[in-house]
């Protein structure tokens, strides 16, 4: 089987999606199947009764390339939404796209850096030590609040959406 860019540029947005969803699925499976069932047992060096698994860093690596493949899209995607729309017409199909854009990319900015100053720096125990990093400590909370801020305003969005009020103002234009 030979892949080629131009075969994957004919792919349907679905058909590309559900081929990712796959491979994500398959590497993850092999990589926790292979984090448990290989190695798992391992002791510590400093401290024999903690676990050091073999595959500890395989696991982090892929964690870390996730992040930030997924930052990138984001950013990509933020962009071309802002860029490559029509510039002549804030509206498409009636429904107000730029507005959209930018409610959007500002809650979330908004969210993040209120999140972040707001953020807990209390230490926290990790294995054992005190961890007192400020600043990932307030980074984490920020990530943790932010990304419930955004799914209480999508599920605001969708019961919005699915309540049945008209949102049309006047018909008779």
């Amino acid at each position: 089987m030979r892949i080629s860019l131009k075969s994957i540029r004919q792919l349907s947005a679905e058909q590309m999606s559900t081929r990712v969803l796959y491979v994500l699925l398959a590497v993850i499976v092999l990589l926790f199947g292979a984090f448990f069932l290989i190695g798992y047992d391992i002791p510590y060096d400093e401290d024999p009764t903690f676990n050091a698994p073999m595959f500890t860093d395989a696991v982090l690596v892929f964690i870390y390339m996730l992040v930030l493949a997924t930052v990138g899209i984001t950013a990509y995607a933020v962009y071309r939404s802002i860029k490559g729309r029509d510039k002549t017409s804030d509206t498409i199909n009636n429904i107000p796209a730029a507005k959209i854009v930018w409610l959007t990319t500002g809650l979330t900015a908004a969210s993040m850096l209120l999140t972040f100053v707001l953020g807990s720096s209390e230490p926290v125990m990790v294995n054992g030590v005190k961890y007192t990093d400020l600043f990932w400590l307030k980074a984490t909370d920020m990530f943790i609040n932010t990304a419930l801020i955004l799914l209480f305003v999508a599920v605001c969005g969708v019961v919005f959406g699915l309540s049945g009020y008209n949102r049309k103002v006047n018909l008779n234009k």
